[in-house]
């Protein structure tokens, strides 16, 4: 189960019936799946042993995971989790293929475990992995791109629905993605996408359109750094930088004074 889930910002996580104390970090979080699973193996069940077909731990996981989804009832998470009960029962290595009822969810929280103690230790999980979230500078690519989805072009349109998204590629998760409308570009929306995001110890890359003074010292600001790929337009950045890659070259007849900081000169003029 050594996964990565990517936590985004939205005010229907906080504003929830279930699980309504818990305390989501505000920005967009890559966490790791086992570490989390880890923590809700610690509380106690109270459920009597005899049929029980879902571990405590998995069904918890799963209603965080519904909740991180914007499922904001029982009803919802049980339609969430139907959904995706491939996948789910899979990941939690469940006997079988099949998702809890909805009303699981409220014997659980009424009886099995003490709501306030799922919501302390997940608000305490949540805390260390935002505090530990900072990783060793240019570990981690975030990519930009844009996209338009598949079938949302109408017929004789030219533009469907077009995103911009952050992402992660080595872990192939999405952190955030924005909308562009018609009337503007993706340049235009990369910064508001990017505040979604924390970018400490990130590089940041793109195509040439992206390699924007504004939006690379945004990007600075926020402790990260870029990579932008450059082409002839603007022509003068890219002679710039191929200054920078050429060979140090000496003129003739000419030799670089010392560099001894013991020695001073005057010359008078």
């Amino acid at each position: 189960m050594k996964q990565f889930l990517c936590l985004m910002k939205g005010p229907s996580m906080n504003d929830t019936t279930i699980l309504s104390g818990l305390s989501l970090p505000q920005q967009a979080l890559v966490f790791d799946l086992e570490a989390l699973y880890a923590c809700l193996q610690s509380l106690p069940d109270h459920r009597d042993r005899r049929g029980l077909q879902y571990p405590l731990a998995s069904l918890l996981m799963i209603g965080v995971l519904a909740k991180l989804a914007g499922q904001d009832s029982s009803r919802g998470m049980a339609h969430w989790a139907k959904l995706r009960r491939r996948e789910l029962s899979q990941l939690f290595h469940l006997k079988r293929e099949q998702m809890p009822h909805y009303s699981t969810w409220s014997r659980v929280l009424g009886h099995a475990v003490e709501p306030s103690e799922v919501e302390h230790l997940l608000g305490q999980f949540f805390v260390t992995a935002q505090s530990d979230a900072e990783p060793q500078r240019g570990r981690i690519q975030l990519a930009l791109d844009g996209k338009t989805l598949r079938g949302t072009i109408p017929l004789g349109e030219t533009r469907g629905v077009h995103l911009l998204a952050a992402y992660l590629p080595n872990q192939g998760v999405v952190l955030a993605q924005i909308r562009v409308d018609e009337k503007s570009n993706e340049i235009t929306h990369a910064p508001k996408l990017l505040r979604q995001v924390d970018l400490r110890g990130v590089i940041v890359s793109g195509d040439a359109m992206f390699d924007q003074r504004e939006l690379s010292i945004q990007i600075v600001q926020a402790k990260g750094d870029y990579l932008w790929m450059v082409k002839n337009n603007p022509e003068r950045l890219r002679e710039d930088i191929e200054v920078l890659f050429q060979p140090h070259r000496k003129l003739a007849s000419t030799s670089a004074p010392p560099n001894d900081f013991r020695t001073a000169r005057t010359v008078e003029k």
